[in-house]
């Protein structure tokens, strides 16, 4: 008997677009309160000033070398000179830093937050910021770790990068880059909100756990080190969680990277499942749907157009019509039970054809059909199969199950 069991993921979160900018902005308030599974990243915390509790949400990443952010780009002289002045003192640990005059709180909120969020290779620097006077002219600094500590985590963390960048395939392009990076970070990683380290690279890539902050700045970690353009966009998801991903280049254009998303937890615990719904996607695929940036940071962007980058067009397994796809399932499952792997995947460039495609395998039980006649063929021993499917990206992922895997699997 064969079962193919269905689970519900990220991908396939309804939408809740908010109707005008009021909700919205109450959306982002409720960040804070709401900790999803794949997200509730740790914000910026701002501490009670004159009887408020207002909060603060996280911002970008800026990589280091040629490249300028855009984020930083649209800063005007006096804010870039701000931020110059808070990063370079959180790079030298610094106890306080000094303003040429007065600035308005929440000039320097603004960009306390930036100089957080974008500068994630300054793991060291605390997310709390608290300042109740109406002007500043010095802020006082705080740390997470003593400058001798952070020094050697940092040493742990370009080792760790390091051994990434050398794993590299020999030629490899961008887009395997990209790739490559992605796979690593969520197949060596564990979603979680509790770590010390869970908001940074250092967790993500030398602890091995990390909530959607870390992720991110993860990735942009090791795309700096391969000189590749890219920066950390932040806002909510759907239900309102705080939530951060990537925006890279690829061939001169820029894409969306969630790896958080694609490495949902899994009640069976696969340590090597991978999924690539959220590898290199358009704005229109995401924003306003599952993903929902923070405007007050991130006003004048490039946009996330172009389409031919997407993992699987590249990889060239997106089909029109429902009978090329279960085609294509049949021979995805025949060569990954031959080689003894586990997962499949493909999209459907229509949705109608994608509910076709999804009915068929699953509802139909063609896809049951598939592996016994695999197995019987060429004495591959699948047991059944986890479905991923998802319905707003049209992308169906099977994840394959051996004879030989624990039953509870």
């Amino acid at each position: 008997m064969i079962n193919i069991s269905g689970l519900r993921l990220p991908g396939s979160i309804s939408a809740r677009p908010y109707a005008n900018p009021a909700s919205r902005f109450a959306a982002l308030v409720l960040c804070a309160a709401v900790a999803l599974s794949f997200g509730g990243c740790r914000e910026i915390s701002e501490e009670p000033a004159e009887g408020t509790t207002d909060s603060v949400v996280i911002s970008p990443e800026i990589t280091e070398g040629e490249f300028v952010s855009p984020v930083y780009d649209n800063l005007n002289d006096e804010e870039k000179q701000l931020y110059d002045k808070i990063r370079e003192a959180v790079e030298n640990f610094e106890e306080s830093v000094s303003f040429d005059a007065p600035v308005p709180r929440d000039t320097v909120r603004k960009i306390y937050k930036l100089v957080y969020a974008q500068e994630r290779q300054l793991f060291w620097f605390s997310n709390v910021f608290y300042a109740p006077e109406k002007e500043i002219s010095v802020y006082t600094l705080s740390y997470l770790f003593t400058k001798d500590a952070a020094s050697v985590m940092r040493a742990e963390l370009d080792l760790a990068a390091s051994e990434i960048i050398n794993g590299l395939p020999k030629n490899a392009d961008v887009f395997d880059k990209l790739v490559y990076f992605h796979d690593r970070i969520v197949t060596g990683c564990e979603f979680s909100q509790t770590d010390v380290n869970s908001s940074s690279a250092y967790g993500v890539l030398v602890d091995g756990v990390g909530q959607c902050e870390g992720y991110a700045a993860a990735m942009a970690f090791l795309c700096n080190e391969a000189d590749i353009p890219n920066y950390m966009v932040t806002g909510c998801d759907a239900n309102g969680a705080t939530h951060a991903w990537n925006k890279v280049v690829l061939d001169g254009e820029w894409y969306n990277v969630d790896c958080t998303w694609d490495d949902p937890i899994l009640k069976r615990g696969q340590k090597d499942f991978v999924r690539h719904d959220y590898m290199l996607v358009t704005d229109a695929e995401i924003e306003g749907i599952t993903h929902f940036t923070d405007e007050e940071l991130y006003s004048n962007i490039p946009p996330c157009t172009a389409a031919a980058g997407n993992y699987f067009t590249r990889r060239g397994l997106v089909y029109n019509t429902a009978a090329e796809a279960v085609e294509a399932m049949r021979e995805q499952v025949k060569s990954a039970g031959l080689a003894g792997k586990r997962e499949t995947e493909f999209r459907l460039s229509d949705e109608n054809e994608y509910f076709a495609a999804l009915a068929r395998l699953i509802d139909n039980g063609e896809m049951k059909d598939i592996i016994e006649d695999i197995n019987g063929e060429y004495g591959t021993k699948i047991r059944s199969a986890y479905r991923h499917n998802n319905d707003k990206l049209h992308i169906i992922h099977l994840s394959l199950i051996y004879e030989q895997d624990k039953a509870d699997t």
